[in-house]
């Protein structure tokens, strides 16, 4: 009998093959997840861009009920700009959201009391606290339930922000104002009646109408600027302090915003920091669901307020821009290197500024 042939062993892995392996594995993993998040993004801004434009659709279908835009409601003598009804509040029955829009009454006041400590009005907290999915950018990631607003209970936020102005205090008691959102500002939404398209003398496609901004983090921070982390730094409103509101015109005096006038760099002073930003979709608070050009799309300077007026930039976790609805119901992508005159030119309704396409 013939010996059986004993079976040729495999030669195995050595260590040196198998590191290349790995390594090999890892290199196409380092390239492969760039692309993927580069596709997530761009699904999310795609989306973020569909909801402003959805939000377009329906400013110009309200100011075709109503012959002008919704103005940002205020409630009455006690504190007209802290207890009104939102643009957002105003646009439910325009995005398929009547249902939720009939759970309250915009005839009563949304709260009752004195500020800063009001309280909701009976039947108003139950609709507040609805998280509505087109005021939600799915590139922020943020949880959308804020507990930190004036007055107490839930609020259900929104990423999509109202153009109040340029974002600059006017020069003299007729100079148009630019941030303070008691008196008619120089943007598209301020406390009092709506704009007409008509008054959008610059034209519909060179006036912004909203934008978007980060969410912030739900919690009031004590801490100086320094100790502040990057995301910090992006989503909290420094809440400065030793400033009091002018009444109204009167003499040499503006009549407009703080007093003492705030300044681009007071933040780095703050130690204290609000985190309501984009914290309610109901409540008309400038402070809030607002935005200002005073600032670059995602400055690197945070944003900083008093009694709720100051610097509100646009912000977004998409890299290098935001997105923008303009009047005519485009939504653009504006760079965060877009020249600031620029910027602040897209703000104003009626500012005269040219602005060409290739400017931003």
């Amino acid at each position: 009998m013939l010996p059986r042939p004993h079976p040729r062993s495999r030669p195995a892995f050595t260590l040196i093959e198998l590191l290349v392996v790995i390594a090999i594995i890892a290199v196409l993993m380092g390239l492969l997840l760039p692309a993927v998040q580069k596709v997530r993004e761009a699904a999310a801004r795609a989306q973020s861009q569909n909801n402003l434009k959805q939000l377009g659709l329906a400013l110009h279908a309200y100011e075709s009920a109503n012959a002008r835009l919704p103005g940002m409601k205020s409630a009455g003598a006690s504190n007209p700009t802290s207890f009104g009804y939102s643009v957002h509040a105003q646009l439910l029955p325009y995005i398929e959201q009547e249902p939720l829009g009939k759970q309250f009454d915009m005839t009563q006041p949304l709260f009752v009391g004195t500020f800063p400590t009001p309280s909701f009005q009976l039947n108003q907290p139950d609709a507040a606290k609805v998280v509505v999915k087109t005021f939600l950018c799915p590139g922020d990631g943020q949880q959308p339930l804020f507990t930190v607003n004036s007055g107490g209970g839930t609020h259900a936020g929104t990423n999509y922000v109202v153009n109040l102005g340029s974002g600059l205090a006017g020069a003299g008691a007729a100079a148009p104002n630019g941030y303070d959102t008691r008196f008619p500002s120089d943007g598209m939404f301020f406390y009092g009646p709506g704009v007409r398209l008509g008054d959008i003398t610059d034209g519909t496609s060179n006036t912004m109408f909203m934008s978007q901004c980060l969410l912030g983090l739900n919690q009031n921070l004590t801490k100086p600027f320094a100790d502040l982390t990057p995301d910090e730094k992006r989503r909290q409103t420094a809440s400065l302090s030793g400033r009091s509101l002018f009444t109204g015109p009167s003499g040499a005096n503006p009549g407009y915003g703080a007093s003492p006038p705030i300044g681009d760099t007071d933040y780095q002073s703050a130690t204290s920091w609000r985190g309501n930003r984009g914290g309610s979709w109901i409540w008309a608070n400038a402070s809030v669901n607002g935005y200002t050009a005073a600032l670059r799309p995602n400055a690197p300077e945070p944003d900083a307020t008093a009694h709720g007026l100051g610097f509100l930039s646009a912000r977004s976790n998409f890299s290098g821009g935001v997105n923008v609805c303009f009047g005519d119901g485009g939504v653009r992508f504006v760079r965060d290197a877009i020249g600031l005159d620029t910027w602040r030119a897209l703000a104003t309704r009626a500012g005269g500024e040219v602005v060409g396409g290739s400017d931003y």
